[in-house]
């Protein structure tokens, strides 16, 4: 795992000497969340797409790269996921209310496991996607929203038992 994220660490640097380095560009998040008794915490590291992917008058759609870095912590076993996915977020104006601004996220993504299995999940394979939707309010560099995100294999491997997860966490863009 510390190779992956060294591997990661690289990629980014690397993208960001080849592309003019603006740092707002760039932002973190952190997520705290659970399913059926099992502790789910996510490091998210992201990349902002490099223009606005479509604009009108009541919203816009941005989006932003993000490679997920997670521990999922049960009450027997645990598992270390690294993920990647492209998100696209849709800022909607005419629901700001001064400087706060709702927004939906939307992203389908892949992850690598360190196990199969966590407690009596079988998960039967260690590559999985990455589904994810999140609502949530920015202010300035700020975000809180609520993500739902669920894993699965998409049916290459038996049984697809999959894992639903409801997080709560917080983006910084810097």
């Amino acid at each position: 795992m510390k190779k992956l994220l060294m591997l990661v660490v690289v990629v980014f640097m690397s993208y960001s000497n080849l592309h003019a380095f603006d740092s707002s560009d760039y932002g973190i998040s952190v997520n705290v969340g659970e399913s059926n008794k099992i502790d789910i915490y996510r490091l998210g590291i992201q990349k902002e797409f490099c223009s606005t992917v479509y604009s009108f008058d009541s919203f816009s759609i941005k989006g932003f790269h993000e490679v997920g870095l997670g521990y999922w912590d049960g009450q027997r076993d645990n598992i270390k996921a690294i993920s990647y996915a492209p998100v696209f977020k849709i800022d909607f104006h005419n629901f700001s209310a001064n400087e706060y601004k709702p927004y939906l996220d939307l992203g389908i993504g892949v992850a690598l496991l360190s196990k199969k299995k966590i407690d009596n999940r079988d998960m039967s394979s260690t590559f999985q996607f990455e589904n994810r939707v999140s609502l949530g309010i920015t202010r300035g560099d700020w975000d809180i929203y609520f993500r739902y995100m669920h894993y699965s294999n998409g049916g290459i491997k038996k049984p697809n038992q999959g894992i639903d997860i409801s997080s709560i966490g917080f983006n910084y863009r810097f």
